[in-house]
């Protein structure tokens, strides 16, 4: 019976045994196959590098050179640069005498207007002067009573603008004395008479030096008349230069 038995373990051990062996000599095929088939399945990647045309290595070769290279223009293209330039020159040289020419043009226009002007003005005077009525011979001494020989010192437009409005001067003054009615203190006293008063009356109408230089004998009569003229004489007739004016002024009692 124990015979039996150990038979029996005996074979089941090398069952065993011969199981195992199989196990590990299929382990070890298998695993042979799967390396050979990674080594056949493995694949290697190579970067291919891009072969540049030969032309454009070529034309590069060739090109660089002349890009690198100063250009410089052939003769012909030289002269024509030269003389555009030249021209050119030529062209601001004409501007500028252009302007130079337009403002002197200008300035001798101004210059010609200036001049006409003068000429008119003093053709005007002429005409004043020769188409002016005949003296007025108690103008005329009224004049010289009133300057004296200072009268025969003034110029012929200053005596032709004196003799022609003397009397507007005197009949201006009166005009504006009854409008501002006769000095009440005056007036109440009954008090009259005539004083001369003096002043420089100028182109722009206005006037220096307002006195009276022979008075009336009455103070209340020689102020009143400074006030007067300072409204009178803007009505006056403006004179071409500065004159000296020298009137009446009359003061009486009706």
């Amino acid at each position: 019976m124990r015979i039996i038995i150990l038979a029996f373990i005996i074979s089941i051990s090398l069952h065993f045994f011969l199981f195992k062996k199989y196990n590990n000599d299929e382990f070890k095929k298998n695993n042979q196959n799967k390396q050979e088939v990674i080594k056949k399945s493995d694949v290697k990647f190579i970067k291919l590098k891009k072969e540049e045309p030969i032309i454009n290595n070529v034309i590069e070769e060739k090109v660089k050179p002349i890009i690198e290279k100063k250009f410089e223009l052939p003769e012909i293209q030289k002269e024509v640069v030269v003389k555009k330039e030249i021209q050119k020159k030529v062209e601001n040289n004409k501007k500028i005498d252009f302007e130079k020419s337009k403002e002197l043009q200008k300035k001798v226009l101004n210059e010609q207007i200036v001049n006409k002007k003068e000429s008119l003005q003093d053709k005007t005077l002429e005409d004043f002067l020769s188409q002016k009525q005949p003296i007025n011979k108690e103008i005329l001494n009224e004049l010289q009573k009133l300057y004296g020989e200072e009268y025969d010192k003034f110029t012929k437009v200053q005596k032709a603008y004196l003799e022609k409005n003397l009397t507007n001067f005197q009949t201006i003054t009166q005009r504006v004395l009854n409008r501002l009615g006769y000095p009440p203190l005056a007036a109440k006293l009954k008090i009259g008479g005539v004083n001369v008063i003096e002043f420089m009356f100028h182109p722009d109408g206005s006037i220096t030096g307002l006195k009276v230089i022979d008075s009336s004998g009455y103070a209340v009569l020689d102020d009143y008349s400074v006030e007067l003229i300072e409204i009178a004489y803007k009505d006056y007739p403006k004179p071409q230069t500065s004159t000296k004016l020298r009137f009446n002024v009359q003061y009486r009692l009706y």
